[in-house]
């Protein structure tokens, strides 16, 4: 029974084993310098009893059992608090799992429980130290993951704050112990020699003494400096070390939803404008402040299907004069984006590459984006029997980047008469919308605007009072390597208003948006490019080129009767603000500002601008690696590679399933796409190209299955291109026929 249960005792394998605990455990050592783990020792637990059961054991099977119940007895010893023995903190970690692994596969990586995240974590770890076990200790296949260690060590300590010089060299002898153990064994295993190991263990004082000397001369030897440029600046076109922690590239993304950090300059080319003005270039703006960034709240859409003859009229603005701005811009091949970006308010689009581009027009946000062409879809009335319905054309739903297009705009010349009787009536839809702000703002924030703005009396001379605080109060200033990203419990702005005092422009600009909303006054949040840099001027044209450093942020202040008004808080750029000062006995180059000495701005560049986080997303920002990423992938390719593997094609069927059945609120076009991909998986998939509805005609399911599928697809087009949710009668029947053709699908 014992010899069907565990392996023959080899001294040789336990010693590859040890070396090998060694070298994994290099690869530990840097999170406790680049990430918050305190401490290694339940890691070192798992790896050495996975290594010790790998080498005991002959079943797989039992193996993987034992291993499973040390990482629930891990995960138990560190964060629960029940009895070991009882049931009940089992069942919960089951609950979790099953919430849990459905965010993991469509990495929600935070959204996850502290507790699922460690176990997936352990399991992890345990199938990865097992596949190593294999390939070194049973295969002989040890030099590649030596290899592997150092070029992971190099890395580590030359892009990050991490000093590897002693683990290069622990890791190097540990390597080459671990390489002639495995070789000795190897030439065991194919000449044994009975009664004769001592042979063996003598041949190992060779190379132990060839490596101790070697590694010991290298090290304690004299080096030159080095002769190569730093990596980090070398790469990011810097003479100099930016900075200590984990910095981003700049550039225009949607990724707001957690601002700070540090990050480095991009010169790269992201288009070139001729213009007639040197000017903002607006491309969207945000209304929901969440404490740590900024989101999208509700919004409507307009289809814009010819923008060559669209009509544009007061989206921002009105009721004061105007200067028309003229552009042609043309974008770098590298960088283009499914967005147009335009100054002050736009009035027309015209000779845009590709020329089948389409609009999909934000109205709450003015963001105008690209989608590639046109389509027919049926709308359906309620009530309308399935594949009735009124025939309409509308924008592709697929985003397109523009190459080229020519643009007219108009820019305000604020009437300062005009704005400081505009008064503070807003509406009520305004009020609800843009003075929304986190229940856990602190306190200190509205305190000190009440404060700056003390000795105004209008919003106009509000704003300008906090402007001016921002710009020119002397307290803040405009940095962006040495800043701190945002700890957990932070509000961003009181972090900057209080803590921190410098930052970039998403700093000031966030900050004077909340705390005017603070004080009554309507805001949001605005992103773009400033004005770029002039390269060559054409009569009255200006040849602008802007960079990824360009891309910048500001504020728009809501004035009633007037609209959306821009304004600019951080101290190096240039307001874009043009102000005509016609009041009676009031000097034309000084604004009223109450409360405020004028001070000339520091620094003042135009050429200095805001760069913005350049990562696809958004994922998280933080100080640390990026652990939670590494989790989830490890995670799914071990477990789902090592374990469930065969059964991959059933599990996820069941997955699926369970998403179908397990919430009623779940929005129509979610369990539309889960129904989908769950009949591709059951019966065929989807060819490329193929829509929809020949999708569904081609299924091989009896005619009732066929035309509630049928139905529902045109609900799901209807919410698609129509750009709006389901209501009433309509939504209670898609629910239903969703429900009947789930429930006849089992997993």
């Amino acid at each position: 029974m014992h010899g069907r249960l565990l392996r023959p005792f080899k001294w040789l394998d336990l010693l590859g084993a040890a070396f090998l605990f060694f070298l994994i455990r290099e690869w530990l050592l840097p999170l406790l310098r680049l990430t918050d783990t305190g401490d290694l020792l339940a890691f070192y637990d798992l790896i050495g009893g996975v290594l010790l059961l790998d080498l005991m054991l002959r079943s797989r099977w039992l193996g993987a059992f034992l291993k499973l119940a040390g990482a629930l007895y891990l995960l138990h010893f560190n964060y629960i608090q029940t009895p070991l023995f009882s049931k009940d903190w089992l069942l919960e970690i089951f609950v979790r799992l099953q919430r849990d692994i459905p965010l993991a596969m469509l990495q929600h990586w935070t959204e996850m429980s502290l507790v699922t995240r460690n176990l997936l974590f352990y399991l992890m770890i345990a199938a990865i130290v097992s596949l190593l076990s294999y390939l070194v200790i049973e295969q002989r296949q040890a030099l590649w993951f030596v290899i592997m260690t150092e070029t992971y060590l190099a890395t580590l300590d030359t892009f990050l704050p991490y000093e590897a010089d002693g683990a290069i060299i622990r890791a190097l002898i540990a390597g080459f112990l671990l390489l002639a153990v495995t070789h000795f064994s190897s030439m065991q295993q194919l000449a044994p020699a009975k009664g004769k190991s001592l042979r063996f263990w003598k041949t190992l004082i060779a190379p132990v003494m060839i490596i101790a000397l070697a590694v010991g001369v290298a090290y304690a030897g004299p080096k030159h400096d080095p002769e190569w440029p730093d990596p980090i600046a070398y790469f990011t076109g810097n003479g100099s070390e930016v900075g200590t922690g984990y910095v981003k590239r700049v550039g225009f993304d949607n990724s707001d939803e957690l601002l700070g950090g540090p990050f480095v300059q991009d010169n790269g080319l992201v288009f070139t404008a001729t213009t007639n003005e040197k000017t903002y270039w607006r491309a969207d703006s945000k209304d929901v402040y969440s404490g740590v960034g900024w989101q999208k709240g509700e919004r409507s859409y307009e289809d814009i299907l010819n923008p060559a003859t669209h009509a544009w009229k007061d989206q921002l603005f009105k009721g004061f004069e105007t200067k028309k701005v003229e552009a042609s811009l043309q974008f770098s091949p590298e960088t283009r984006y499914p967005t147009i970006f335009y100054p002050g308010q736009l009035t027309g689009v015209k000779n845009y590459k590709p020329a089948n581009a389409t609009f999909v027009y934000d109205k709450d946000n003015e963001q105008v984006e690209v989608r590639a062409g046109q389509i027919n879809v049926v709308t359906q009335k309620e009530g309308q029997p399935p594949g009735v319905g009124d025939p309409k054309i509308v924008p592709n739903t697929i985003l397109m980047k523009m190459n080229h297009y020519d643009l007219t705009a108009e820019v305000p010349i604020i009437s300062e008469k005009k704005i400081l009787a505009s008064g503070s009536n807003y509406p009520a839809a305004i009020k609800e919308k843009y003075l929304q702000l986190p229940k856990e703002l602190p306190q200190r924030v509205k305190d000190l605007a009440e404060k700056v703005t003390a000795n105004a009396k209008t919003p106009y001379e509000k704003v300008r009072a906090v402007e001016n605080f921002l710009r020119t109060g002397g307290e803040y200033s405009y940095e962006t390597t040495d800043v701190p990203v945002l700890q957990q419990g932070q509000d961003f702005v009181d972090q900057f208003l209080f803590v921190t005092k410098r930052g970039y422009c998403d700093h000031f600009s966030s900050s004077m948006a909340v705390m005017l909303r603070t004080v009554g006054i309507p805001t949001r949040w605005v992103k773009g490019f400033a004005p770029g840099t002039e390269t060559q001027t054409r009569g009255d044209q200006k040849v602008m080129e802007i960079h990824n450093k360009d891309a910048h942020s500001w504020v728009e202040v809501y004035f009633p009767d007037y609209g959306w008004i821009p304004f600019e808080a951080t101290s190096s750029f240039i307001s874009p603000l043009r102000v005509q000062y016609d009041l009676a006995n009031q000097p034309a180059a000084q604004p009223i500002v109450p409360g405020i000495t004028p001070q000339k701005p520091r620094d003042l560049n135009p050429d200095r601008l805001d760069e913005r986080d350049a990562q696809t997303g958004g994922a998280k920002k933080s100080s640390g690696f990026s652990w939670g990423l590494l989790l989830g992938i490890g995670v799914i390719l071990a477990i789902a590679g090592f374990v469930f593997w065969k059964k991959r094609d059933a599990l996820y069927i069941w997955w699926l399933h369970r998403r179908m059945t397990s919430s009623a609120t779940q929005r129509f076009p979610d369990k539309y796409n889960a129904l989908i991909r769950l009949y591709e998986r059951i019966f065929t998939r989807r060819q490329q190209g193929e829509t929809l509805r020949e999708y569904v005609k081609r299924l091989e399911v009896s005619g009732d299955r066929r035309q509630d599928l049928l139905y529902v697809t045109q609900l799901f087009e209807r919410i698609l291109y129509g750009f709006k949710e389901l209501e009433g009668k309509a939504k209670e029947t898609g629910d239903k026929i969703m429900e009947r053709l789930t429930n006849q699908l089992k997993p």
